[in-house]
């Protein structure tokens, strides 16, 4: 039995719903992965502070009312104390080491997508120039390649 998902499972996810998932949707990626996760580990993860709230999503139409949505990237904390726990390390050795600088780490990651997401956009608004397009696509490689890789070595550990 899998202790946790792989990479690339995680990133279908991430790229089939980039909007978040709802509890159940969460408890439902890791079940069907045949990795042992329920609605009470997830209330547990999140009141310890290891997995960010959801926020409240209104349904459209008249008094439908909200549901929660977990942000995307519970799948990948959850995955995360999922390999520490199969590698016998305790809730509270988790908790401890894990928090540091997480959310801010985060937080800077999403913010650097949006920058170079604006840039590309602007990049894209401008009179084509094979030698400057070529320069700025180099340029936009280098620094997605390095965000993604300093954000994956603090965020697995």
């Amino acid at each position: 039995m899998p202790t946790a998902l792989t990479e690339a499972q995680i990133r279908d996810i991430e790229a089939n719903s980039p909007d978040g998932l709802s509890s159940q949707q969460l408890v439902a990626v890791f079940e069907d992965a045949g990795i042992k996760f329920s609605e009470a580990n997830l209330r547990r993860y999140v009141q310890l502070g290891l997995v960010p709230r959801s926020r409240r999503v209104g349904q459209k139409g008249k008094h439908l009312g909200s549901h929660g949505v977990y942000p995307i990237r519970a799948v990948r904390r959850i995955n995360t104390i999922k390999k520490l726990m199969g590698e016998r390390y305790t809730i509270e050795e988790i908790q401890a080491k894990f928090l540091t600088f997480k959310d801010s780490i985060e937080t800077l990651d999403e913010a650097l997508e949006e920058l170079l997401s604006a840039f590309t956009v602007k990049i894209d608004a401008e009179e084509p120039s094979p030698r400057r397009d070529q320069l700025y696509g180099e340029l936009l490689a280098a620094a997605r390649h390095g965000r993604a890789d300093a954000v994956e070595r603090h965020l697995l550990w």
